[in-house]
């Protein structure tokens, strides 16, 4: 997942749509980004799950 996409999800989930929390860790809710997910969770269970369709350039051999 590349930065700008991390950046426009981040945006439009940084507040949860349920209760408004805008928090994570401790408790609050979760932000998971790894390699070709993005995962965003809150304290009163909703989650997200965005999965990236985008190709990675794995150099030259």
């Amino acid at each position: 997942m590349n930065l700008v996409e991390c950046l426009e999800l981040s945006k439009k989930y940084s507040h949860c749509p349920r209760c408004g929390n805008d928090r994570i860790g401790g408790g609050e809710g979760s932000l998971i980004i790894e390699d070709m997910t993005f995962k965003r969770g809150c304290k009163c269970g909703w989650k997200v799950h965005v999965e990236s369709k985008e190709v990675k350039d794995v150099g030259r051999t």
